[in-house]
């Protein structure tokens, strides 16, 4: 990613760059495209202008357009250094406006995090995930799953009945599955379709009976839709008919 900036001094016109990347000197390439004049008191002055470049590091490429993202919409939020981990980046914003990008459950990070990823996939050849946060709203939020997942598990044994657990994300989903899979005294398998999709957390002795009534369903399934097809068809008026009359 590169932008170019103008100034009165060089000096000037690479701090302006910087800023709107939001990175230091140490993580780009500067190429002075105008060394700019100063003219005679001000007079036939001509700025300076160069282009700064992100060295070739995805991290500082997230860092960079996510800066420039935020400028562009004029959030009040700044970046935190990104953490490099085995094939992932993650990076927290803070500010005034956390909780705007974050939107409603989360969706507007999502969709922010899906637009940053989409960008490091084009430019970058290697698979690298891409995690945003906002104030630390996903830790604050697995955290708040997991507690979730562990209290419905003590409901489940002690009252030997199941627990649903509803308006998940299929990210919120994979933790309670992950954060129970260890435990020999309950089971838990998803449910549903679509919003209506629920976590379902069980005395590990219902279990048997809960895959059974699963492999029914789906087995269900398909002769349900071929019946509604069926029944769509015979309600559907005879054109013949309706041309004779």
């Amino acid at each position: 990613m590169q932008v170019e900036a103008t100034g009165k001094t060089v000096d000037e016109a690479i701090e302006q760059a910087l800023k709107l990347l939001g990175v230091t000197r140490e993580q780009v390439e500067i190429e002075v495209i105008e060394p700019g004049t100063p003219g005679i008191f001000g007079v036939g002055a001509e700025p300076a202008r160069v282009r700064v470049t992100l060295k070739n590091s995805p991290a500082m490429f997230v860092k960079g357009l996510l800066s420039s993202i935020i400028q562009y919409a004029g959030w009040d939020l700044s970046l935190e250094d990104p953490v490099v981990r085995e094939g992932e980046i993650y990076i927290n914003m803070e500010g005034g406006d956390a909780g705007l990008v974050i939107g409603k459950r989360g969706d507007t990070l999502n969709a922010l995090q899906l637009l940053v990823q989409s960008a490091v996939a084009k430019r970058f050849p290697q698979p690298i995930r891409i995690v945003l946060d906002a104030s630390r709203y996903r830790e604050k939020r697995r955290a708040a799953i997991i507690q979730l997942a562990l209290n419905a598990a003590d409901k489940a044994r002690s009252q030997k009945r199941i627990v649903r657990l509803r308006n998940l994300t299929p990210a919120e989903r994979r933790i309670v599955h992950m954060t129970l899979q260890s435990d020999p005294t309950v089971f838990t398998m998803s449910e549903g379709e679509g919003e209506n999709r629920v976590v379902i957390v069980a005395p590990i002795e219902m279990r048997d009976k809960l895959l059974r009534r699963q492999r029914n369903a789906q087995r269900a399934s398909p002769s349900k839709a071929s019946q509604q097809s069926q029944q769509q068809t015979q309600n559907k008026p005879n054109s013949a008919a309706g041309i004779a009359s």
